[in-house]
């Protein structure tokens, strides 16, 4: 598996404080059956977690050879989780921001696709622009979690508009276990079932995460609710993202 949501990286979000604790998640991570997974530190503009790609290409690379050291088999990919922003192309373009997989370089014929984020609680009035002007970048949106807004609690029936849009959408393990509460978990459970997500995330932000405790009672729940094909399909999707 492929861990498309991952805040690994050390002392640069609100995620691992340490080489140490990174080391911890990887092992963690790698008990659980992930191969490796996506670093997507949060890229919030004109904040402190705004790191550009080169900082985050160098600490990545520091920490794989720790793990390597440390026989940990886990491959760190580059990414981001990008704050919604109404210069995120621009952000991409200048390198500030990263792809899934690497720079942004806007070569036509190449698919690019970014893991982005939204407020939790108040609607964007620029998405639908956004997804248009990503789209004609050649540039595929992953909405992460979008279970947890509250837009979609609300009426789910909005990500299947969203998905019409070219929006695909990445779930996290944790959420149909309650860990961000009872509505994300219904949500969930509500996409699921209609096989709109596409990929699926830990959102690990510490080695004492309780979901590694919980990862799986939440597999199983998923699998329940997705079936066993859409499932498969999911874990294929973030495999094949990953380039595996």
């Amino acid at each position: 598996m492929i861990d498309l949501h991952l805040h690994i990286l050390p002392g640069i979000d609100d995620g691992s404080r340490s080489m140490q604790e990174s080391i911890e998640m990887a092992k963690k991570l790698v008990a659980l059956g992930f191969r490796g997974g996506f670093c997507t530190s949060h890229f919030i503009a004109d904040s402190e977690q705004a790191a550009d790609n080169q900082k985050k290409k160098l600490l990545r690379e520091k920490l794989q050879k720790e793990l390597d050291r440390a026989g940990v088999k886990f491959i760190l990919l580059p990414g981001n989780e990008i704050y919604i922003d109404p210069k995120m192309v621009d952000h991409l373009v200048a390198k500030k921001s990263s792809a899934l997989g690497g720079d942004f370089e806007g070569k036509k014929g190449v698919r690019y696709q970014i893991l982005f984020e939204l407020p939790f609680y108040a609607e964007v009035p620029f998405l639908r622009d956004m997804i248009f002007e990503l789209k004609a970048r050649g540039i595929t949106p992953i909405l992460a979690h979008p279970e947890r807004y509250l837009f979609l609690q609300k009426n789910p029936d909005a990500a299947v508009d969203l998905v019409k849009l070219g929006v695909k959408l990445q779930g996290n393990f944790g959420s149909i276990v309650g860990q961000y509460g009872g509505k994300a978990k219904k949500t969930l459970k509500i996409l699921l079932k209609r096989h709109l997500i596409s990929y699926l995330g830990t959102d690990i932000h510490r080695a004492d995460g309780s979901l590694f405790l919980k990862f799986e009672k939440a597999q199983k729940k998923i699998l329940k609710y997705a079936g066993e094909e859409h499932y498969r399909k999911i874990i294929k999707n973030g495999e094949e993202l990953a380039g595996f």
